[in-house]
């Protein structure tokens, strides 16, 4: 039964008193036994040592992870009675002295890494040692140290002078590397630019006013580690005591490779391309910016080295994965070969004696061998272009007749009995298969592989005939004129034909498609899109990145994979031999002659750009004399063609240029004038590309005869000197051209109201900060109010009879030049001041400076100096 909460209370209290009384009785029973000695029953107590513990181990030792030179520490915890004794071991070999429960290296090298680490354990008390589990040791490669002494420290210069900056540095292991940089900006905004090729321990350049207060700081680093910059330092420039003549800083300029003749091309195992220029054999880096010398010098047929080795107008080239180059040299008739280091020999034929004739090396003959490729089998396949043979050639030079008889046209089988007339590039498939560009057939023709020998001839495209038109098409049904160039990646061949239009042809269904290159406009030169861009017949390889490289009569051509055409380096003659640049790094033309009529062919942007007008090209360069191009394409002037960068073409550039405070560029371009926006998309504001006149109107239905000179005004709309039209013309925004001061057609020297005012021969136009609107005409500077309601004469030139140049800065001031040196005309002055005479011998820098002759354009660089173009130098003239 369940007991009620009463009994239950009375149960607790009753328990609780017993159990005090025997706590009570047992602490007296246990004190009398502990005096009397124990009972009779006792135990005795123990003898002997105390009970002793084995060991046990509680935390294993961890891997370790250090750089070299740091040491790595191992540690054991361990349990039990002590003394605990412990010994580690390096791969199972005792470490002498290592009896502790941490065992540390003290100092680590790269050998170390992999090592094992673990401890026997053991005590008196245990069956034995034990041990640990095994620790591994990885070491990382330590980066260099890098010592970065002496730093650059602020200089302070007089503008036009030099100004250097040095730095030092050592490596305990690598190369030491330096790149300056220039920062821009101050406080938490600035931040620091690579200077382009300043990579020298000083960088040193001509400083301007501008540059003050401009920091400086390097880079360095050993062998691309341990990347540190240094301390920067503040350029201080101070304006000189008298004018002080220098050149503009200019970086990145490179002479231009001497790349006449282009003809056959082929991509490097490696990425870079290798091609045929006249007789020599060079090399485009895989970053398209140099160009190198392979083999080969003036027209021969020697072997040996490379520098010595001669060839007589080659066409055709391929090479291995060993790094071998295989030529057919077409003007010796024979097959060389360029070893891997650079050694030429004759693989097969005898230089001088051209024939059709099989056998090894010198006992074969071939006639004007024109292209060359290697097959998936290791032999060499040539296109023997006059004999009309397709040739097969083995690397130790035994020579067959692959395909081909007699001139003319026929599929079949066997190859041997099939025709060709001129074949002028071949490919290999990867089947095996030959591609053949059979250009006099006007056709592509495919010789079958079977076996290891050659089958069936059939033709894959081209109907042989005739049309400018080239259509596309399914094999047969399209026409490809003198195909010449071929390459073929995967399934899919790719020619350069008569037309300039690269055409790719699919090896499985026969379609024939056109990548790029004009019809309408006809083969050429012109950078462009798919649709515009003009080449001409030549050869082509392919590009890692999946689009080509064109050798073709006007360069070397990037084409990309959706058929954008951009010049890489231009196929000029005259160019220096031993240039290595390419097109981005051409230097300045900047031709000039005393003779030459007056241009204005420098402005400077908002951004404080020297912009240049040079030949067919506007380019700029910044602060840090890095050159950029802004439109145009080298050596390609003959046409006014608009589009972007280098799409776009300029006929006579360099008569006048003007920037706009936005940085739109504007351009007199002989009969037009042409805008380019700050995304250097050209396009033509007013004007016609093609006609003379003197009529005003609406954008293209106005006209005007020899523009020299270009301003912007402060509304924005532009001014120009239509010098043969004997006006100062207006153009705004939408194109609108008036005649804002002057008669189209009258000659005169006549001041007063807007409407009766006339000039002779207006050739430069510059603001003022007022808005009034400087005119040179002849050898007087005129003067329009800024309303435009009159025509003054601000001053005559003495002993001149022509104002050549001429610029104003914000202060008002006037500067122009004459027969007599370089002037200044301060705002609100009747007298002027010679700055810098002129002489009949050249320019002369330094703080007496002298001009040749005339100066052919001058800009406002900024407070108190100006950029000058003078003999075919960029001057830079400093003002006291």
């Amino acid at each position: 039964m369940k007991p009620t909460s009463a009994q239950s209370l009375v149960s607790f209290g009753l328990g609780a008193a017993l159990s005090r009384i025997a706590l009570v009785a047992l602490v007296a029973i246990s004190a009398v036994l502990g005096a009397c000695g124990g009972s009779a029953d006792a135990p005795p107590p123990p003898e002997g040592p105390p009970q002793c513990t084995p060991f046990s181990i509680t935390t294993q030792p961890s891997d370790a992870s250090v750089t070299a030179g740091q040491g790595a520490t191992f540690t054991v915890v361990a349990a039990g009675t002590a003394p605990l004794t412990y010994q580690w071991q390096r791969n199972g070999i005792d470490i002498a002295g290592a009896t502790s429960a941490t065992y540390t290296l003290a100092a680590t090298a790269l050998a170390d890494s992999g090592a094992l680490f673990h401890a026997n354990v053991n005590n008196a008390c245990s069956d034995g040692p034990s041990r640990t589990r095994d620790a591994t040791l990885t070491i990382t490669s330590s980066g260099p140290v890098l010592t970065l002494s002496p730093q650059p420290v602020n200089t302070s210069v007089v503008a036009g002078s030099q100004a250097s900056f040095t730095v030092g540095g050592t490596c305990s292991s690598g190369t030491l590397a330096i790149q300056w940089q220039r920062g821009t900006g101050s406080g938490a905004s600035l931040t620091f630019a690579d200077i382009t090729a300043a990579t020298a321990a000083t960088y040193s350049f001509a400083a301007v006013l501008a540059d003050s207060g401009a920091q400086f700081r390097a880079v360095l680093n050993c062998s691309s580690q341990s990347s540190t910059p240094s301390s920067a330092a503040t350029l201080t420039v101070t304006p000189p005591g008298g004018v002080v003549l220098g050149l503009l800083n200019v970086l990145g300029l490179r002479d231009q490779a001497d790349i006449p003749a282009l003809a056959g091309i082929d991509q490097d195992p490696g990425g870079s391309f290798t091609f045929l220029t006249l007789h020599r054999v060079k090399r485009l880096s895989a970053d398209l910016t140099t160009i190198t010398p392979v083999a080969g010098m003036e027209s021969g047929a020697a072997d040996g080295p490379a520098a010595s080795a001669a060839f007589n107008r080659p066409l055709g080239l391929t090479q291995d994965a060993a790094g071998n180059i295989y030529v057919a040299d077409t003007g010796n008739h024979t097959i060389r070969r360029i070893a891997a280091d650079g050694t030429v020999s004759t693989l097969a034929g005898l230089a001088g004696t051209s024939g059709a004739a099989d056998g090894t090396g010198s006992a074969a003959r071939f006639l004007s061998p024109g292209a060359i490729a290697l097959g998936p089998d290791g032999d060499l396949y040539v296109a023997d272009s006059a004999n009309s043979l397709v040739r097969r050639v083995t690397t130790a030079g035994v020579v067959t007749t692959y395909a081909g008889s007699t001139r003319g046209f026929a599929d079949g089988a066997p190859a041997t009995t099939a025709k060709f007339d001129t074949p002028a590039g071949i490919a290999v498939a990867a089947n095996g298969d030959v591609l053949v560009a059979d250009q006099m057939n006007r056709r592509i023709r495919r010789v079958l592989r079977n076996g290891n020998v050659a089958g069936a001839v059939e033709t894959l495209a081209g109907d042989g005939t005739v049309s400018a038109a080239s259509p596309d098409g399914i094999g047969t049904a399209a026409v490809i004129v003198n195909p010449l160039g071929i390459v073929v990646r995967g399934n899919t061949l790719t020619v350069l034909d008569f037309y300039g239009l690269v055409r790719q042809i699919d090896l499985t269904t026969k379609a024939v498609t056109t990548l790029t290159g004009s019809r309408s406009l006809g083969d050429g030169y012109a950078d462009g899109t798919s649709t515009t861009a003009r080449l001409s017949q030549g050869y082509i390889t392919g590009t890692p990145a999946g689009g080509f490289i064109a050798s073709d009569g006007s360069g070397l051509r990037l084409i990309g994979t959706a058929g954008d055409v951009r010049t890489v380096g231009p196929g000029a003659v005259g160019r220096t031999p031993t240039g290595v640049g390419t097109l981005a790094q051409e230097p300045f033309g900047l031709v000039y002659s005393p003779l030459i009529a007056t241009t204005n062919s420098l402005t400077v942007d908002p951004a404080g750009r020297v912009v240049v007008a040079d030949g067919s090209e506007v380019r700029r360069i910044d602060a840090t004399g890095v050159v950029t191009p802004v439109a145009g394409l080298s050596g390609a002037g003959g046409f006014v063609v608009d589009g972007t960068g280098s799409e776009a073409q300029f006929k006579d550039l360099g008569i006048s240029i003007a920037s706009a405070p936005s940085g739109v560029l504007y351009v007199g371009n002989d009969f037009c004038v042409r805008r380019i926006g700050t995304d250097n998309v050209v396009t033509t504001l007013a004007g016609s590309k093609t006609t003379s006149g003197g009529v005003d109107g609406n954008a293209t239905t106005a006209r005007f005869d020899r523009i020299l000179g270009l301003a912007v005004g402060p509304t924005g709309d532009v001014f120009a000197a239509d010098t043969a039209n004997n006006a100062v013309r207006r153009i705004d925004a939408a194109g609108n051209v008036t005649t804002y001061a002057g008669v189209i057609g009258q000659s005169a020297r006549v001041d007063g109201p807007i409407a009766t005012a006339r000039f002779i021969s207006p050739t430069m136009v510059a603001f003022a900060p007022d808005g009034s609107l400087y005119v040179s005409d002849g050898n007087t500077v005129r003067k329009i109010a800024a309303d435009g309601s009159s025509v003054t004469t601000r001053f005559t030139a003495t002993g001149s009879t022509k104002i050549v140049a001429m610029a104003v800065d914000a202060a008002g001031t006037l500067y122009y030049d004459d027969l007599t040196g370089l002037w200044m005309l301060t705002a609100g002055a009747t007298t002027s001041t010679l700055l810098i005479p002129s002489n009949r011998t050249g320019n002369v820098l330094g703080a007496s400076p002298q001009l040749y002759w005339m100066p052919q354009s001058i800009a406002v660089l900024g407070p108190n100096q100006l950029v000058i173009i003078s003999a075919g130098q960029l001057l830079v003239a400093t003002l006291p």
